[in-house]
């Protein structure tokens, strides 16, 4: 349980990153920053390169790795817990084995680059591969589609927690004071809305790569950010994931040691 709980703090350092450099995205497109700050990648992963180029970078790196394995397993354990067994239940402990794959190759690059210092990993161009790779095949474009649409679903059920606050059912509130309290959920929630709405646009453009036929619709996180930026209204939105980012960043970190397993 305690060794667990270093994930949920390893998480909230990346997703801490992975918000300042989204919100560095904005800088930089009103050209208040430079070239090599621009090409940062905002994203999970462009936050694991930053460690990278760190001082220390190879130690924080496997610390990082330590912290995501660390929280995979935490999920995966909290996947198989008894608990709800109606459709719900089952898509929260699909959902959370979804995650532990996910943070589990996190872990992979920063291992990765902890043995190689070279920054090779990008999100954005993994995603279009994987969306060419798939497409090439029969029924691949309606495979992205329905993979986008249920990014998309993701994300919007990420909107909802958050809007009505519902982030605490993993936290032991206890013993918190009154101000705390009310700081763990408004983190929590504006943590959700920004994680959602970033969920919602890689959806997006999965769903217009598969429209389109076009692999390079599909993006990660941080193409997806900069396209909206090419809109005078996008900067907001693109501040808004990098404060929703963040704030769930802080979110981890302030709550990482009152985390407890809970059943689906």
């Amino acid at each position: 349980m305690q060794l667990g709980r270093v994930g949920w703090l390893a998480k909230g350092v990346v997703y801490l990153l992975a918000g300042g450099l989204a919100l560095l995205v904005v800088v930089r497109s009103f050209g208040w920053s430079n070239v090599t700050a621009g090409a940062k990648e905002a994203s999970p992963t462009g936050a694991i390169k930053e460690v990278a180029q760190s001082t220390g970078g190879p130690l924080l790196l496997i610390a990082l790795a330590v912290g995501m394995f660390l929280y995979a397993a935490w999920r995966l354990a909290t996947a198989v817990l008894p608990g709800s067994t109606d459709a719900e239940g089952w898509a929260t402990r699909v959902g959370y084995g979804v995650s532990a794959i996910i943070y589990t190759t996190f872990g992979v690059t920063a291992i990765s680059l902890a043995r190689t210092r070279a920054a090779k990993a990008n999100g954005n161009k993994t995603v279009s591969d994987m969306t060419s790779r798939v497409m090439h095949h029969t029924s691949g474009r309606w495979l992205i589609g329905i993979a986008g649409a249920v990014v998309i679903g993701a994300g919007l059920y990420r909107i909802v927690k958050g809007l009505n606050a519902d982030v605490t059912d993993d936290i032991d509130m206890s013993g918190m004071s009154p101000a705390r309290r009310r700081w763990t959920r408004r983190l929590g929630a504006i943590g959700e809305v920004g994680r959602g709405i970033a969920m919602g646009l890689i959806g997006f453009f999965l769903v217009r790569a598969a429209v389109t036929f076009k692999a390079a619709e599909a993006t990660g996180l941080d193409g997806a950010l900069r396209r909206l930026t090419l809109e005078s209204w996008g900067v907001f939105v693109v501040a808004g994931v990098g404060l929703g980012l963040m704030a769930y960043g802080l979110h981890c970190v302030g709550t990482f040691t009152r985390r407890r397993l809970q059943a689906p």
